[in-house]
């Protein structure tokens, strides 16, 4: 293959590559002399032991489980333990009764941010930022990454959510290709979108049955391929204009349907793609009749370990978006924070020990603890080097026996000692997907009741016409000399007016952060 793939990133330590960010904040090395500490933080015997109600989302992969060594190590280090709640059915539904019986844990993990401030605007949950003095770490954190306080703030300029972040790494939205076929045939990966059609017409010729470009679930992959012609698939902020502005309507995105209904004329990608799911997709793969997708990462992994074993030879790789068009980036869109967080009962009556948890979590000891655990029992250190106890066969294997990256036990996490668990394959993948990756990212920030009310009424009927016309333009069934009038449509629909309450909301926002 003539392509070279794999750069200078490579080199790259995975600490750096997945969490660099994050500990730096956490740690103190986030600001511009490199000399300041990090906030000390005390021991748990400076403090008198305390067990916290928590409520937590318990995973269907990793249901929580009350001897998770997790906790034990959490209490060594803190002196706090829990009683644990975790529903085992609709979590969003036990949150709201929760609240309104006015008998909440001490904390609890949030569904997302809009949870958090509907709950927290009524007053059921404790306003963070009146008690960043009590934490130093989370303080730091804040100070240095101004788009994260961004992120967590409600309406108002208040915080009744803390956030999760680390653990998306795995699942970051990106391309993926069969490399053995590839080398195979020595097809080149594709640079640009006409390189994309041509490398699928000729794998389309090889293999008369398959559709090379394996897209599922409906609209999702455009929100990835939409990125790669310079545009969204919803309203976006562009950066370089400094306006908001909404992709489905512009002349990029119409380039990206005309590609999209080119493939699927020609069979390169499969015919019922907006309805089929994960299962069919896979076994696209199993049967070898597909060689390409736009998936998350994780799906490397995925696909490996349940065909490397059934096909001789069989290697899904990490392949470099192609760019799209004039003004196309080989980019994949990427949003860097999981939507679940943390939120404080605002009439708990143990306040200092569930704030100083929180904060520890924030911790460079924290992360440290709660993303390996003990060594000699969850980890090993071998020439100085930590490593998973080989004990554990898999990163799920680790969450459901230890509790470590489960919901409640962490804040920030660290992926280093996961990313060894990866394949070979995901491992140079996760090495490089950075440069690949759109940054700066998209702005989050919350809207009051009232801008969440227009957006829903104007934005339903939007969402509605928008997918259905970009299915018929797909699918052929629309002709794109129609285009003017479903762009005028849209327009009639109030996209304008819905992406000035997306200006008027991020314009709040930036208006706190400067005070």
């Amino acid at each position: 293959m003539s392509r070279k793939i794999w750069g200078k990133a490579t080199k790259t330590a995975a600490a750096a590559a997945l969490l660099g960010s994050v500990l730096a904040g956490c740690g103190g090395g986030g600001s511009s002399s490199g000399t300041e500490k990090p906030p000390e933080s005390s021991g748990p015997t400076s403090h008198p032991p305390v067990k916290l109600n928590m409520m937590v989302d318990s995973h269907p992969n990793w249901p929580y489980k009350e001897d998770w060594p997790i906790y034990k190590y959490i209490k060594e280090a803190t002196n706090i333990e829990f009683n644990v709640q975790a529903p085992p059915n609709d979590y969003g539904t036990a949150i709201n009764l929760a609240v309104s019986s006015g008998d909440m844990p001490d904390l609890m993990t949030i569904t997302n941010l809009a949870t958090a401030n509907k709950h927290g605007n009524s007053g059921a949950f404790l306003n963070i930022f009146d008690h960043l003095d009590e934490m130093p770490n989370y303080k730091k954190f804040l100070e240095d990454h101004p788009e994260v306080k961004q992120r967590v703030m409600s309406a108002d300029g208040k915080s009744y959510y803390l956030p999760l972040y680390g653990l998306e790494k795995e699942s970051r939205r990106s391309w993926l290709y069969r490399s053995d076929i590839f080398e195979k045939h020595d097809l080149e990966l594709p640079q640009t979108y006409d390189d994309l059609y041509e490398v699928a017409k000729k794998l389309k010729e090889l293999y008369p049955d398959s559709y090379p470009l394996a897209l599922f679930g409906g609209m999702s992959p455009l929100g990835n391929m939409a990125t790669n012609f310079n545009t969204f698939n919803w309203q976006y902020y562009d950066y370089d204009k400094d306006e908001w502005r909404y992709g489905p309507i512009e002349d990029n995105y119409k380039l990206m349907l005309t590609y999209l209904n080119k493939f699927y004329k020609e069979g390169l990608i499969p015919p019922d793609f907006m309805s089929i799911q994960r299962k069919q997709f896979q076994d696209l793969f199993a049967q070898e009749k597909a060689f390409m997708a736009v998936d998350y990462i994780g799906s490397i992994d995925q696909l490996m370990s349940l065909l490397k074993d059934e096909i001789p030879g069989f290697k899904v790789e990490f392949m470099p978006p192609p760019a799209g068009g004039p003004e196309g980036k080989p980019l994949n869109e990427y949003s860097g924070f999981m939507p679940k967080g943390w939120s404080v009962a605002s009439n708990t009556k143990n306040r200092e020990a569930v704030l100083r948890y929180l904060d520890f979590l924030y911790s460079p000891e924290g992360i440290e603890l709660v993303s390996w655990g003990k060594e000699g029992e969850t980890y090993i250190v071998e020439n100085g080097e930590k490593k998973i106890n080989p004990e554990y066969t898999s990163f799920a294997d680790l969450r459901t026996r230890t509790g470590i990256a489960t919901y409640g036990s962490f804040t920030a996490h660290d992926m280093e000692g996961f990313f060894k668990m990866f394949s070979p394959e995901m491992q140079e993948g996760l090495k490089v997907i950075d440069q690949y990756s759109l940054n700066p990212q998209q702005p989050v920030f919350a809207f009051t009741d009232q801008e969440n009310e227009q957006l829903n009424i104007t934005g339903e009927s939007i969402k509605k016409y928008m997918e259905e016309n970009v299915g018929k333009f797909i699918l052929g069934q629309k002709s794109f000399d129609e285009w003017d009038a479903y762009v005028a449509e849209m327009e009639r629909l109030g996209v304008q007016t819905y992406i000035d309450i997306y200006k008027q909301a991020h314009d709040r926002a930036k208006s706190f952060l400067d005070k």
